[in-house]
């Protein structure tokens, strides 16, 4: 009698070890992209911390490498800092998040200042104003940034808990799939998304609170003031503020 009931004791333990084997993976795992407007990028799932190339020492969610790629051959750029816990970021903003980049001219590849003051106009058109998928932006006129100094880029996405990945998030370029650039950091959880749409997200960022960016299955395209965002949080020090 015992042994017939460890036998199945064990048939129910392969059953199972076999039926999640074969189960499709969480949603919030699988990266899907969809182009909501000109140059805004939605991208739901796919989350990781990646090193950026060419940039040693430097990481970001790797949904922004077609982004920096992008960055790097219109502007110049030099990245001085991408995803970091360091306390000299605020804790609420991006960069805990992997989805700030603090930029300074690439001199090596003949940049100039006049290259981030472009792309700081371009992505920031008025004082507090910036264009979509930009949640804050950090130059001329912020304490701790500015031309000579440094730019900060903040990303749109929606509410994710310190160090980890926002589940849904806004870019210019939608990334590539799973195995693109960049090397494989540890994946992070999954958290929420973002903020984009054409014309920018104004001086209140958008949305208030932790929400979510969209559901675990597929994504149909929604205005960024569809989402519930992150709240906006400035940064204030430090070159790599």
């Amino acid at each position: 009698m015992f042994d017939v009931m460890l036998r199945k004791v064990y048939i129910g333990i392969a059953t199972v070890a076999v039926l999640a084997a074969l189960a499709p993976a969480p949603a919030s795992a699988r990266m899907q992209s969809v182009e909501i407007s000109n140059k805004v990028c939605q991208t739901t799932g796919g989350g990781k911390i990646v090193r950026i190339p060419g940039f040693p020492g430097e990481k970001i969610d790797r949904r922004l490498l077609q982004d920096i790629k992008f960055l790097r051959r219109k502007y110049k750029i030099f990245i001085t800092d991408g995803y970091s816990t360091d306390p000299v970021h605020s804790a609420n903003g991006e960069h805990p998040r992997g989805l700030a980049l603090d930029i300074v001219p690439n001199f090596a590849a003949g940049g100039s200042w006049k290259d981030i003051d472009k792309l700081a106009e371009w992505a920031e058109p008025r004082q507090n104003h910036p264009r979509s998928p930009f949640r804050w932006v950090g130059y001329n006129g912020d304490s701790g940034h500015g031309s000579g100094h440094h730019l900060h880029l903040s990303y749109s996405h929606s509410g994710a808990a310190f160090g980890k990945t926002a589940k849904t998030i806004y870019s210019v370029k939608c990334p590539k799939r799973a195995g693109g650039d960049g090397d494989g950091e540890p994946n992070r959880d999954d958290g929420d998304g973002g903020d984009q749409s054409g014309g920018g997200i104004g001086t209140g960022g958008g949305g208030a609170g932790d929400g979510d960016g969209g559901s675990g299955g597929g994504i149909s395209p929604r205005t960024i003031d569809s989402f519930q965002l992150a709240p906006v949080q400035p940064e204030s020090a430090g070159i790599n503020g």
